[in-house]
């Protein structure tokens, strides 16, 4: 799994955990751990997209990837 994926799955787990807490202090530590989560996974494909972008393009490989939507669901 690749560190991006990874963060944004730590996120959406952070959320899922936050629909079923009580406790007003755990609810805001985990929506401040999905945003650092989110953050992370946005920073990662950032660098991997300013990498590539810098790479010749006959080192490039694969096609590049547009987002149509937004990260997290």
């Amino acid at each position: 799994m690749t560190d991006a994926r990874l963060m944004a799955e730590l996120a959406k787990s952070c959320r899922l955990l936050a629909c079923h807490q009580q406790n007003p202090n755990i609810l805001d530590m985990l929506h401040d751990f999905e945003e650092d989560f989110a953050q992370k996974a946005r920073d990662i494909e950032s660098g991997k997209r300013r990498a590539r972008h810098d790479e010749p393009l006959s080192q490039q490989s694969g096609p590049l990837r547009v987002s149509s939507g937004p990260w997290f669901s």
